[in-house]
């Protein structure tokens, strides 16, 4: 199931890193380092056109309209109040530019109303106004916004109307967008390319020998694998004897004809060559006073 979800996570980020990165790359393509975006329309009329102040003043940056007529023609563009301008064109026929759009880097644009436009020229509410033989280049600044620029083409048609506006911002976006979508891009291939890794099971420990019978005892009194006996001899490892084992009781005796009882379990004597019992308590020296089996009373 983790799998699963993992690779479903890895085509999502895939995909999203994969458009962002398309359209990074092809906004800075477009923009340029300046990062002007340029937007035209070809409306071929001598007809009024509009542009309002939802187009000119969409943006804090400047925008420059560069209007140019069909051979042999002249321009002429004016900036005015909205409402003025609207007033002066009225319900004649005109084009009205209404947005713009980036797919294409075009102006949208509708026409309205009827019948011949007036004289635009003559009316003295223009803020700014130019007129020229072939293009005509007119700067909108936005400190005077809201503001309507009215294009009317004179001995010919409008043959182009292009926008330029400029932010160096949108191509530092344009990058950023794009190293952004790459690192998506990279990460979901990274999750769908990843392989399962199967976690090894535990390590298997062999089990410990036992340890070899000591001398004289019997091998199937011999600890099982892996077990310690704390009765069984523990060696020093540096070549002395080893200690004697916890389970019997050796006692060495104090004389110099006591004997050491064996560990195999035979009879032991004591210094007359009598046979005594390995159970019964044993004196190191009938005459020592400080004997716990010594009936005598002891003075001090």
């Amino acid at each position: 199931m983790a799998t699963i979800v993992k690779r479903v996570v890895g085509a999502l980020l895939a995909l999203v890193g994969l458009a962002l990165t398309v359209v990074g790359v092809w906004f800075a393509a477009q923009l340029g380092t300046s990062g002007t975006a340029e937007f035209q329309v070809h409306p071929a009329t001598a007809d009024p056109v509009l542009i309002g102040p939802d187009v000119l003043n969409r943006v804090d940056a400047d925008v420059v309209v560069t209007a140019t007529p069909t051979t042999g023609g002249s321009m002429w563009m004016a900036l005015a109040n909205p409402s003025d301008a609207d007033a002066v064109v009225g319900n004649s026929k005109h084009l009205a530019v209404t947005g713009v759009t980036v797919s294409d880097w075009s102006l949208d644009t509708s026409t309205t109303g009827t019948g011949a436009a007036p004289e635009l020229g003559a009316a003295d509410l223009w803020r700014q106004q130019d007129e020229a033989k072939g293009p005509v280049t007119l700067t909108v600044k936005q400190s005077g916004a809201p503001e309507t620029l009215v294009v009317k083409a004179q001995g010919g048609q409008l043959s182009t109307l292009t926008l330029q506006v400029t932010d160096k911002s949108w191509f530092v976006e344009a990058v950023v967008a794009a190293l952004i979508g790459l690192f998506l891009l990279v990460a979901g291939v990274v999750l769908l390319t990843a392989r399962h890794v199967r976690h090894l099971g535990a390590v298997e420990v062999p089990p410990v020998p036992a340890a070899p019978p000591l001398p004289g005892e019997p091998a199937e009194s011999a600890q099982a694998e892996g077990t310690f006996d704390p009765d069984r001899t523990v060696g020093a490892e540096d070549g002395t004897e080893p200690t004697a084992p916890l389970g019997y009781a050796r006692v060495v005796s104090a004389g110099p004809a006591g004997d050491i009882p064996e560990a195999d379990g035979t009879a032991r004597t004591d210094a007359d060559g009598a046979e005594v019992d390995a159970d019964a308590p044993h004196r190191t020296d009938p005459t020592d006073p400080t004997d716990p089996d010594d009936p005598q009373e002891v003075t001090r």
